[in-house]
């Protein structure tokens, strides 16, 4: 690699435009949205940067040495369509700038008259397969040098690559590597969610008995990657991960969601996400996302039969998942014989159903027991107690199916926290009845109350500043610059309301002092915005910044109009309330809350 494309580590990609062989008007057509759309395709992978298509369109007809000279590109993809009768055809290579070698090609072919299939397909299968590639070249390239000459991408990669052999030993590994890159750039965001992932698999796979301590890692420095970068689509699967297991569905559905928004087309992802839909309920969409890898990774490994046959079996395909299962060679998750045998006994094979369960209980001694003795029921109990199923008739079906198999147990009950409190958070015509400690009061009808609605409606969880804004913030002008002009024009603004503020108090005018607060806290959160680290000029317009502003801001006001109307439920919100790029409600003690109308 040359240049800036060295320097990152990361590869940098020209998609050519693709050649079009014959005069013919509608492939080439397909064959520049085509191109277009693998450029938009790829930079959805965090790992990869990607030449825009209108530049990339001006290096056809330059040869490799001026290409990899003038924009610093690592690596070129080429393509070739023709028209073969009622055929169309496809072809694409990816080319290394530095060994001059051809690393990856691959042929489609589809019916002329199905252009969609051919977009969805082909741009899919390109895009999934060039990541795959790119990072396995990279990964090579980086076990090739010593470890001190390593910039952070490729400890990290290197880190990630121990992270998928899941044993204690490579999470341990890859723990070192990804810190070191974190030590090199500590605002790299991919690091810490390489990190976060890390302390996921070690608590899923190695520290049950560390639940806590090691969930918390994981979450956190999950969070830490989407502050830094909120399109990191693996940063958000790693949260909706912990949250599912924490049992907190809505959020951990929002933030799976917002994965496979971001990434639709990431094998790895999209198997991981499918266990997370199954636990969800949404065992369906799950299928979907198995069939939809297999599809873009066609030499993917037998562990996606697996997961394939978790999510038809609670899809209610019992026939379509033991099959699938069958062709399986390793167990990538523990619990999976044990679904199988439940799956054999409601279709009336309870014999096999038994041995399905033995392999299960004999991973258990191993993995989970450690070889130490166990109580006969406490296989059975691991299932219910630590698999996170959202919809009852799911443990319904396990534990009818482990009756037939002779383990029957009942379902272990989650101890209930008592009740200390109560409040009340009601419409009362155009605001809010809002009841708390014995008192009552009326607070207006604010955007901001309708925020703290809805985290105390889940105590605990973390919502998403975006998910609160409901993409309000998502508006034009997100290039927009504050310049030097602007800057001083708003700080001053800020001094002369100082002194109104001071005068409305001094004449205690309450309402002037309200209406000068509120216009100083909309010009400090715009000036925090505009500034980075250090006083240095930040752009406006991030999605992510100008929702947690606005949902800041917003929760800030109401508060105080909640304070004046009622003190006590004020204060209590002050000190429960967390805000910023994710809010929470966290009471000191639990509250039941109970609400009416929206």
């Amino acid at each position: 690699m040359q240049g800036d494309a060295q320097a990152s580590g990361r590869p940098m990609v020209a998609v050519l435009p693709f050649v079009i062989t014959g005069d013919n008007a509608d492939a080439r057509r397909l064959g520049e949205a085509i191109h277009e759309e693998i450029c938009g395709e790829l930079t959805r992978f965090r790992g990869l940067r990607v030449i825009s298509p209108a530049s990339a369109a001006r290096l056809a007809e330059m040869p490799d040495d001026q290409i990899a000279r003038d924009l610093s590109v690592s690596h070129i993809l080429r393509g070739r369509m023709r028209r073969d009768g009622q055929r169309l055809q496809l072809t694409a290579s990816l080319s290394s700038l530095q060994t001059h070698t051809q690393i990856w090609s691959d042929r489609f072919e589809v019916a002329s008259n199905d252009v969609i299939d051919l977009e969805d397909k082909v741009v899919a299968r390109i895009a999934a397969s060039l990541n795959v590639k790119l990072e396995e070249v990279a990964l090579a390239d980086a076990r090739r040098r010593p470890l001190g000459s390593l910039a952070a991408y490729d400890l990290t990669l290197q880190g990630m690559s121990l992270i998928r052999k899941g044993t204690h030993e490579s999470s341990d590994a890859a723990q070192v590597l990804i810190k070191q890159a974190l030590e090199l750039d500590p605002l790299y965001a991919r690091g810490h969610s390489a990190l976060s992932l890390c302390w996921f698999n070690q608590w899923n796979c190695h520290f049950w008995d560390r639940f806590e301590e090691a969930s918390q890692k994981a979450y956190l420095h999950a969070r830490r990657a989407l502050e830094l970068d909120d399109s990191d689509a693996m940063a958000h699967l790693t949260v909706a991960q912990v949250a599912l297991f924490r049992c907190a569905w809505e959020q951990a559905a929002w933030y799976l969601d917002r994965a496979l928004m971001l990434c639709p087309n990431d094998a790895e992802l999209l198997t991981h996400a499918a266990i997370l839909e199954v636990f969800l309920g949404r065992a369906g969409s799950a299928l979907a996302h198995l069939e939809h890898a297999m599809q873009i990774n066609p030499y993917h490994s037998a562990d996606y039969f697996a997961f394939a046959a978790v999510a038809a079996i609670f899809d209610g395909d019992l026939q379509r998942g033991v099959d699938l299962w069958s062709r399986c060679d390793a167990i990538p998750l523990i619990d999976i014989p044990a679904f199988a045998a439940a799956a054999h006994a409601h279709l009336g094979r309870v014999d096999v159903g038994r041995v399905e369960f033995a392999r299960y209980v004999s991973g258990y001694r191993e993995k989970i027991a450690s070889g130490v003795d166990f109580a006969p029921d406490a296989p059975v109990e691991w299932v219910f107690q630590v698999n996170p199923f959202r919809r009852p008739q799911d443990i319904d079906f396990l534990r009818e199916g482990f009756r037939m198999l002779d383990h029957a147990l009942s379902v272990p009950a989650k101890g209930s926290t008592p009740v200390r409190a109560t409040g009340t958070l009601s419409r009362a015509g155009s605001g809010w009845l809002a009841e708390f400690g014995g008192q009552h009061a009326i607070i207006p009808d604010l955007k901001g109350v309708h925020d703290i609605r809805r985290l105390l409606e889940v105590p605990g969880e973390e919502i998403h500043c975006l998910d609160l804004a409901e993409r309000e913030a998502d508006v034009p002008g997100g290039d927009v610059m504050l310049d030097e002009r602007a800057r001083a024009s708003l700080k001053t603004r800020v001094r002369d309301l100082q002194e109104d503020l001071a005068e409305a108090e001094d004449m205690n005018d309450i309402g002037r002092a309200e209406n000068v607060r509120l216009e100083m806290d909309q010009l400090l959160e715009t000036l925090a915005s505009a500034l980075g680290l250090g006083g240095r000029r930040r752009k406006l317009g991030d999605l992510s910044e100008k929702a947690r502003t606005a949902v800041t801001w917003r929760i800030r006001h109401a508060l105080r109009r909640i304070e004046a109307a009622h003190p006590p439920l004020g204060r209590h919100l002050v000190n429960s309330l967390r805000t910023g790029t994710f809010c929470a409600y966290r009471p000191e003690a639990p509250i039941e809350w109970r609400f009416g109308g929206s």
